[in-house]
Order: C-alpha cells, then sequence, then structure tokens
C-alpha cells in the first residue's frame, strides 16, 4: 500500500498537481508580510502601508507592514531571504537596500540574484533649489557665481542620491561646494529657506510641498519624463540645457519577493500590484514628495544596471565604493 501510495504521489508531482502545487493554486490563502527598512512615520513607511492597503484590497487577505530599521537597511533584507519562497513574505525595496549599499560595502545578498522584483512604483528625480529671493535667476549665473565661491548645498544624507547627484553636477561643471547634511528631503527644503544652505537638492515633488518659497533652477536628470511637467514646468533638465553633461539620478522603489518564488505566484502578485496601485484613488493618498511611475519587474532590473553605472564612478571619486 504505501509504495502504491509513493507511486501515486510520484505521478502527481509529475503532473504539477501535488501539495506544492495545491498551496500556490489558491496563493493566497494567508496574510502576507510586507518588510520595510524605514521606521515608522516617514514617507517610505506610509508608502508601505499605502501598498498594503491596496494589495489587501485586491488579493483579499490580510497584509500587513513589518518595521526593521537600522543596520543600513540589511538586517531588513536578510530577514526577507531567511524566510520561505512561498510570496507570503514581501520586501519593500529602496535606493539604499537595491543600490547604494550594495555598492559602497559587503552585504550578504545581491539584489539581483536574491530578488525578484515586482514593481517599481514610486521616484523622486531630483533638481537644484534656491529660495524665492535668491540672486541666482537661472542655473548658468549660478554656475557663473559658483565658480568662483565655495557654495554651501544642503542634501538629506552623505552618500544618499541627493548628495551624489551633487557631486556629479559639481564634477561636470567644475563646482566645488560645501556639502551640509540635513537627514531629511524637507529638512533640506527647511534649512535652504532658513538660510543654512546656498542651494539645496530636493526631489522634484518638493515644488509641492513648499511652493512659492523655493525656486527650482534645474532637473538634475539627463532625460525628461512626463511627470516634470506637472511639478516643474518651465524648468530644463542637465541633460536639456547641456547636451553630454551627466547629471542624472536613480531613485526608484517598490516591492520584491525571494527569488525561488514559483513563478505562478509571482505572477499574481505582479498582476494584483499592477491593479491596486495604478488608479488616482492610489495616488491620491501618496505623499506630495513621492511620485508615481511604473517599472515591471524586467524595467526594475534594467534600472539597477543603468544605476550601477551611473553611482560607481561616483562613489569611487568619493572613496565609498566597495571593491572586493
Amino acid at each position: 500500500m504505501n509504495d502504491v501510495r509513493t507511486l501515486m504521489a510520484a505521478a502527481l508531482a509529475a503532473l504539477g498537481l501535488g501539495p506544492a502545487a495545491a498551496a500556490q493554486s489558491d496563493y493566497p490563502n494567508k496574510p502576507i508580510t510586507i518588510v520595510s527598512s524605514f521606521a515608522a512615520g516617514g514617507n517610505a513607511d506610509i508608502n508601505a502601508r499605502l501598498n498594503a492597503e491596496a494589495l489587501s484590497a485586491e488579493l483579499g487577505v490580510p497584509v500587513k507592514v513589518v518595521n526593521k530599521p537600522g543596520g543600513a537597511h540589511i538586517p531588513a533584507a536578510v530577514s526577507v531571504l531567511e524566510a520561505p519562497a512561498d510570496g507570503y513574505t514581501l520586501f519593500q525595496w529602496s535606493p539604499p537596500s537595491f543600490m547604494v549599499v550594495p555598492l559602497t560595502r559587503k552585504v550578504p545578498y545581491d539584489p539581483v540574484e536574491d530578488f525578484i522584483p515586482l514593481f517599481a512604483d514610486q521616484t523622486a528625480s531630483n533638481a537644484l533649489y534656491v529660495r524665492a529671493d535668491s540672486p541666482y535667476k537661472t542655473f548658468e549665473a549660478f554656475v557663473d557665481v559658483a565658480k568662483k565661491t565655495k557654495p554651501t548645498i544642503g542634501v538629506n544624507n552623505l552618500g544618499a542620491p541627493p548628495n551624489l547627484s551633487a557631486v556629479q553636477l559639481a564634477n561636470e561643471f567644475g563646482l566645488a561646494f560645501k556639502t551640509l547634511a540635513l537627514k531629511t528631503v524637507p529638512a533640506t527644503m527647511t534649512g535652504l529657506m532658513g538660510g543654512q544652505v546656498d542651494v539645496a537638492v530636493g526631489q522634484t515633488a518638493s515644488k509641492r510641498q513648499f511652493g512659492d518659497r523655493v525656486r527650482a533652477l534645474i532637473i538634475l536628470d539627463n532625460n525628461r519624463l512626463p511627470y516634470f511637467a506637472e511639478h516643474l514646468p518651465g524648468v530644463r533638465t542637465v541633460g536639456e540645457a547641456f547636451p553630454g553633461k551627466q547629471a542624472g539620478t536613480w531613485i526608484y522603489g517598490g516591492l520584491a519577493v525571494k527569488a525561488g518564488t514559483p513563478s505562478e505566484i509571482v505572477e499574481k502578485l505582479e498582476a494584483a500590484s499592477h491593479k491596486a496601485i495604478n488608479n488616482d484613488g492610489y495616488w491620491s493618498r501618496v505623499p506630495p514628495t513621492i511620485t508615481s511611475t511604473w517599472l515591471d519587474s524586467d524595467g526594475v532590473k534594467a534600472s539597477l544596471r543603468s544605476g550601477r553605472a551611473l553611482y560607481s564612478p561616483i562613489l569611487e571619486g568619493l572613496g565609498l565604493l566597495h571593491k572586493e
């Protein structure tokens, strides 16, 4: 009898009808967890909870957010990889966890090999801002003065994308900045308005938050993206104003699962995410400093490759690039 059962189980497995296949076909049938490497309360946490709420409504099961901040985003990523590859533990990936940290130190994971990105649903390209009453009316005027002085520039954190954009800008135009790190993008913009810095790197959507108190000189991106017209109409990108100059950014974020998750489950999550997130009701609730975008898994992987090519030489120039 045992031999018959063994043969039957083998036959069902060969047909894809065993217990594992059954578990995939009725996915999801229990709560899902999104692991965030950010503390509660910030923009990233708000975005994670909006994703959780939208996915829960679409999938019909509870989706909760677990915050695991600290440790350069590494503990949160590792905790996802320690969980089963069954689609019930998702990772809120971000520029630090998937781009900056793996480039600046040895980490116990590979963002490309160890994770399957489901999507990118947010971006936040940067712009160079001055106060509304600044004497710098154009980016060219600012460059002329900055070449003779050493203006103070505000960024959120050293080594973060705004700081890397500032370094790249300085390299391209022969400038030297005194850099002041102010912890968050809103704090950076507040520091600009308070006179702590001469210029600041904020997100393109920061204009929505700070209105007429600030003015953007130029968008720190090589290419024009559709949403720039909404936030900074009439403001040029570096690539438009100075063909051949480089001042791109890599600031995406989304959800991922552990590599090895069955393709059927990945496809269900991708489809549910696309339907849940790509609607006006979702984006009307997203913080104003986050801008909507959508990249599928292949798009995320392509952006990771381009981001590594963009930031590696900048980090190497700063002495921050990790080398085996």
